[in-house]
């Protein structure tokens, strides 16, 4: 009996003061929580920023698919780049072009 009075006389004060103790710790744990959530999230700004990216990159990829089809349709002779001819004048070699390009 004496065991139980004294089990009761700790175990009591304990629980009272625990409660009061884990709502404590509780609260605390869940802001916490809440914080590293907030964290991971993505702002606004972030969302517009990622898409004005997405559409510049998009813009970009469309403009370098243009610019490789406009290279690979131009005729491979105009390709071909040569040294400057000293036997042969500028005028001569711009209308040996002109004439490739009309044909």
């Amino acid at each position: 009996m004496l065991i139980a009075v004294i089990f009761l006389s700790i175990i009591i004060p304990v629980l009272f003061l625990s409660i009061p103790l884990v709502a404590v710790i509780g609260y605390y744990y869940t802001r916490i929580r809440a914080m590293e959530l907030e964290k991971k999230s993505i702002s606004d700004k972030d969302l517009e920023l990622l898409r004005k990216l997405h559409e510049e990159n998009q813009n970009l990829r469309q403009r370098v698919e243009n610019l490789e089809q406009i290279i690979t349709s131009l005729d491979k002779d105009l390709l071909a780049l040569r040294p400057h001819n000293n036997s042969q004048s500028l005028q001569q070699q711009i209308e040996e072009i002109l004439k490739k390009l009309k044909s």
